[in-house]
């Protein structure tokens, strides 16, 4: 061998063994605690965030790398608040495979892991800067590598950062095990704070681009939201980070528990999902979610139950396509004594920048309970684009039916919605709106409708214009909703002609003014004695006998509302009642509704007000009516035409409850009349005064010959004013003016003068006064009555009021002789009344009068007089 050749290789062995021996020194005498300010200064150098390493680092050379640590600590950005904490981790890793550009790990396991995600008011988590790879930090040496290994953020990071500069390597990593591990949650812009505590993660083989099994259980424990449920989640997950590629199969989560406002919740996700960094897709197949439980939130479900299916959902974020195969949402629930059943189909849906088909896309809505509302809708004729989606038809069907009472709306129209520029319209709406109900005329009343609706979701803007043709007369409506997501609403309604009559029901009550225009008596039913009800029947009966709860008026909806509108009306018709040129402004913000310069005309004459209801259930009414025609208006408002002449009204009251009841309790206020040059129908006073003024006389001579009879709807009893005021006090009301003149007769207020409405009772006593100068033609014939003031009592509940003639308080002498010769039994006034002016028939000619009682027929007499 050659000599050169001998001492080169001697030279090389030695060398080797030299090597090998100063390496074996410097491995037995290296100690990597003596880095750990090395490594925190990096960290706060490169991160701006401080590493804490309390606990010794152990390593361990042969025949693996093996590291362990305690205590380690890293805060956040710039701050002192800890970030990441972990207890103890440990790991090794193989020495050989590092040579050919390998990581081969030995099992992970890491031991009290905690971390504090937040994210601020901006919507920035505290570990973005850990994500931002935009100026990515210079690669730290090998040791300081192994530690900043320990942290997920730097595992993170690091690992990126390998991967950009030796995108060949390979990480093989025999297993992780995580336990006793806590995350907390902060998110100030949501104002949301939960902990996902007892977490324990463990994990198969880890490689590339090789699918692993994970197994993930924990507990949710929150106070804002509310939660408490317990977690479990398995999936077979596949990464790439060189490729960007990640994948889950067979996923399989369970949440049970509390889930904010989601109690005794059942949650089950199953499924496969898919995404590509660098294709930037994303895909799901066999996705099936299902969510039970009662939801417990401002507006309770219960027996919730949430289903979707989507056996294939495909995102191009690159390609803007969207694919979907057989979409399905279900969800039901009861919700306020109502049940709710919501469905959604997808059938097959293909968007792309080039074009836009699928097949219709249907839905549906169904409440039930006391009435039943439905909605269908279906979109159709799907065409356009990824930025623009066209359908040639956007229908929309439903109804509302309560009884024998069905609403029914049906709409079409063709649709538009731009993506890129977020808004879209209905261009051309067509529908009919129909309601049917036996107790309508005809039927059923129903109307066509055109219009259009365009909607801005960057302007946060909403237009709606309806046109419709009801009664003959053509409807216009036009409503601007601002703020979409708090909803600023502003409206006009202008309409030619609007009976209201085809919408309400008509109410045909049974009046005793009826009956007795018809010459009919309502017939007297014996009392019935109560029978004897022994076990269930008693109970069934007394259940059944229990009145009903009164329907409570909540008026909270006023806090949540901003609503500008105004009203026109040519003219409106209600029951009987007719307005022209109706108008009115309303306003209903900030807990408050007004309906202001309300004005129309009104029979001849003008009726103008207002009104205001707030949300704490109070209201206020002002109505005041001017130069209007009396008799037409009543006969329109109560069928009674007794009463005419032109009639002025103020009033103005106010009350507060959540209930009728409990406003007509609290009702407060002052209302006062004023009828001019009128007349009251139904009898004759100087006619009735001259024949109860001979039927007297004749009485106290003994002569008891009969008087005609003073009812008759031909008579008539003019007067020159008739005035009224009233004052009303938590519900009870006090008459404090009656004046009614006439050139005979006037009648004034006495006492009481009490209207008592929550007790529906009335208390009032009036005294009418014979004119002392009576005209001429009559100045002979009112005899012994000249001047006498006759007081009656008019009492009772509002269903059966009685009056009673005070006679013993009248102080003329020739009445009291009268009465002590008997007449006050028979002027007693025993006869119950209903109304001021009851509508009795004259006696017809063919029939023969049958002989009555004088005496009687002066009480008859004297009770036409006073208007019973």
């Amino acid at each position: 061998m050659n000599i050169w050749l001998k001492r080169v290789l001697f030279t090389l062995v030695a060398a080797v063994i030299a090597a090998l021996v100063g390496l074996a020194i410097f491995l037995l005498t290296f100690n990597p605690n003596a880095y750990k300010d090395k490594l925190e200064q990096y960290v706060y150098t490169h991160y701006e965030r401080t590493l804490t390493i309390d606990g010794d680092i152990g390593l361990s050379l042969f025949p693996r790398i093996g590291l362990s640590v305690q205590n380690v600590a890293l805060s956040d950005r710039g701050g002192k608040d800890t970030f990441i904490s972990i207890d103890s981790a440990r790991f090794a890793v193989a020495i050989w495979p590092l040579l050919t550009n390998r990581l081969v790990v030995d099992h992970i396991a890491v031991s009290g892991f905690k971390a504090w995600v937040t994210r601020d008011e901006d919507g920035r988590f505290n570990f973005s800067d850990l994500l931002d790879l935009a100026a990515p930090p210079p690669v730290p040496p090998v040791g300081s590598v192994s530690s900043l290994s320990l942290l997920p953020g730097g595992v993170a990071h690091a690992a990126t950062v390998y991967a950009q500069s030796r995108t060949d390597a390979q990480i093989d990593i025999a297993g992780l095990e995580l336990k006793d591990g806590q995350i907390h949650f902060l998110d100030e812009r949501a104002g949301a704070s939960v902990t996902l505590t007892q977490l324990a993660v463990t994990t198969g083989r880890m490689t590339y681009d090789q699918a692993f099994d994970v197994t993930l259980k924990g507990r949710l424990v929150g106070v804002t939201p509310n939660a408490d449920a317990p977690i479990e989640a398995q999936a077979l997950v596949r990464l790439d980070p060189n490729n960007q590629t990640y994948s889950a199969q067979k996923i399989n989560v369970q949440v049970s528990g509390r889930v904010a406002d989601l109690d005794k919740a059942a949650i089950t996700l199953r499924g496969n999902l898919a995404y590509s960094g660098t294709a930037r897709t994303f895909a799901a197949n066999g996705l099936d979610l299902a969510i039970q439980g009662d939801w417990i939130g401002p507006d309770p479900v219960s027996d919730l139950k949430v289903s979707l299916l989507a056996p294939q959902v495909s995102l191009d974020q690159r390609g803007s396509e969207l694919k979907v195969e057989k979409l399905a949402l279900r969800a039901a629930g009861k919700m306020a004594g109502r049940s709710a059943e919501i469905a959604f189909d997808a059938p097959a849906l293909s968007v792309s920048p080039k074009a836009a088909t699928g097949e219709p896309v249907t839905g549906t809505i169904k409440v039930t309970g006391d009435s039943t509302a439905a909605l269908s809708l279906e979109l159709s004729g799907m065409s356009g684009n990824a930025d623009e989606l066209k359908f040639d038809s956007l229908k929309l069907d439903g109804g509302v039916s309560n009884g024998l009472r069905m609403l029914h709306v049906q709409l079409a129209s063709p649709s538009v919605w731009s993506i890129s520029l977020r808004k879209g319209e209905l261009s051309a709406i067509k529908g009919d709106i129909s309601l049917e109900d036996a107790a309508l005329p005809g039927g059923r009343f129903a109307f066509p409708m055109i219009g259009s609706m365009h909607l801005d979701l960057i302007q946060d803007l909403l237009n709606l214009d309806i046109n419709a043709v009801i009664n003959g007369g053509q409807l216009e409506l036009k409503t601007e909703v601002k703020r979409l997501a708090d909803p600023q609403v502003t409206f006009s309604l202008n309409a030619n002609k609007l009976d209201l009559n085809n919408w309400i029901a008509p109410v045909h009550p049974v009046s005793t003014t009826d009956q007795q225009a018809s010459g009919e008596k309502p017939e007297a039913q014996p009392e019935a004695k109560p029978k004897a009800k022994v076990g269930g029947e008693a109970a069934k009966s007394d259940e059944a006998a229990k009145p009903e709860p009164p329907t409570r008026l909540d008026m909270a909806w006023l806090d949540a509302v901003d609503i500008t509108g105004s009203v026109k009306v040519d003219d409106l018709r209600m029951r009987d009642i007719q307005l022209r040129d109706l108008t009115a402004q309303i306003r209903a913000a900030e807990g408050k509704l007004d309906i202001s310069k309300i004005a129309a005309n009104l029979y001849d004459g003008r009726a103008t007000g207002a009104l205001t209801a707030k949300s704490d259930q109070s209201m206020t009414v002002q109505l005041n009516m001017d130069k209007v025609a009396v008799e037409p208006f009543m006969q329109a408002l109560i069928a009674d035409g007794h009463l005419s002449g032109t009639g002025t009204l103020r009033s103005s009251f106010e009350a507060r409850g959540d209930t009728v009841d409990a406003l007509i309790a609290s009702l407060s206020g002052k209302a006062s009349l004023k009828i001019l040059k009128g007349a009251i129908r139904g009898f004759d006073a100087n006619r009735t005064i001259r024949e109860a003024s001979a039927a007297m006389g004749s009485v106290l001579k003994g002569d008891f010959s009969g008087i005609s009879s003073p009812y008759d709807m031909s008579r008539r009893t003019p007067f020159s004013t008739l005035e009224g005021r009233i004052e009303f006090k938590k519900g009870i009301g006090t008459l404090q003016k009656v004046a009614l003149v006439t050139d005979l007769l006037r009648v004034t207020e006495g006492s009481p003068a009490q209207v008592d409405l929550p007790g529906r009772r009335l208390d009032i006593l009036v005294n009418a006064q014979i004119s002392k100068r009576p005209p001429r033609d009559l100045a002979d014939t009112v005899g012994v009555l000249r001047g006498v003031t006759v007081p009656v009592l008019v009492s009772g509940p509002f269903d059966a009021l009685a009056y009673s003639v005070q006679w013993k308080s009248i102080p003329d002498q020739i009445i009291k002789d009268a009465v002590k010769a008997g007449l006050s039994e028979a002027l007693s006034g025993r006869t119950v009344i209903e109304q001021l002016l009851p509508d009795a028939p004259a006696p017809s000619s063919d029939t023969p009068k049958p002989q009555a009682d004088p005496v009687q027929r002066i009480g008859d007499a004297l009770k036409g007089l006073l208007g019973q």
